[in-house]
């Protein structure tokens, strides 16, 4: 009992404790914690080429597939740092919403001043196409399915080569098949024509000679006989007509560049590992990545 009275004992019992107090509650001096893991699979990308197609009812090309790869990782980021800050106490709503979240967070932080007269007059000078209106087009259309469409549509090609005079939108309701999207398009630009027929037959459409009947050219729906009936030219718009766009655009240059400068600074905070097969689709996030066989 008088070694429980003794005043060395009682030092070294308080030592004890304060020394385990600092090691449970102050700052480590060790190396930080390592990073976290994100990982992008070749299971992954063949999931969002597959969601892609049951959209667009065409497979994405590797361009629009690199910006699905991209906005996976990214929404992987911002939920991850969404968590991280609590962001999901209380909220019932999945990873997607989490990181709609953030990206507020990350737009809230960003502030960009109004451009001066200087920065519109060099923003317009460095992209000339927002001061030129898109190519359009008005054209008639016959419709033919695809089973045992090629054949009927050349015959048909023929037959209307044969017979120029006859009106385009006559022929179109005489001939092919039904398809409810109509017979005959007005002053359609290439993304009207890409949302209704895909971006190839956009694209196919906007080189046609006007004039004459053409084709067949493919779409999602099928084969087409198409006759150009008017085009419209790009034109250059003077500044003062597209000042207000550009200060807009301007702008989102602006947010943009820095939302994504804050993005990567938040990809930094983790490790990304991605399946060799994915690489090609990792764009910038590539710089990061650690490829795995």
């Amino acid at each position: 009992m008088r070694l429980l009275k003794e005043p060395l004992l009682h030092f070294l019992v308080l030592g004890a404790v304060l020394f385990a107090g600092h090691a449970a509650f102050a700052p480590g001096e060790g190396p930080g914690p390592a990073a976290q893991v994100i990982r992008i699979t070749a299971a992954d990308a063949d999931w969002l080429k597959e969601m892609w197609t049951r959209q667009w009812r065409r497979p994405p090309t590797d361009e629009e597939l690199a910006g699905l790869v991209a906005d996976q990782l990214k929404e992987e980021v911002l939920a991850r740092e969404a968590r991280s800050l609590e962001l999901d106490v209380g909220d019932t709503v999945v990873r997607r919403r989490l990181a709609q979240k953030m990206a507020f967070m990350l737009d809230d932080t960003v502030r960009v001043a109004q451009p001066t007269e200087a920065d519109l007059h060099a923003f317009y000078d460095a992209h000339p196409e927002l001061a030129r209106t898109k190519p359009r087009v008005s054209f008639a259309q016959i419709f033919f399915r695809r089973d045992q469409g090629d054949g009927r549509a050349r015959a048909t090609l023929a037959s209307l080569s044969e017979n120029p005079s006859i009106p385009p939108t006559v022929a179109a309701q005489d001939q092919g098949d039904r398809l409810l999207l109509g017979d005959t398009f007005s002053d359609q630009d290439e993304q009207n024509l890409t949302e209704l027929f895909g971006a190839p037959f956009a694209k196919a459409i906007l080189a046609l000679p006007p004039g004459r009947w053409s084709g067949p050219i493919e779409s999602g729906y099928g084969l087409h006989l198409v006759k150009v009936t008017q085009t419209s030219p790009p034109q250059v718009l003077p500044f003062a007509e597209v000042r207000q766009r550009l200060a807009e655009e301007w702008n989102r240059d602006r947010q943009q560049a820095s939302k994504a400068r804050l993005t990567e600074e938040l990809m930094l905070k983790y490790r990304l590992v991605a399946d060799a097969a994915v690489r090609p689709w990792l764009g910038s996030f590539s710089t990061h990545a650690e490829i795995r066989p």
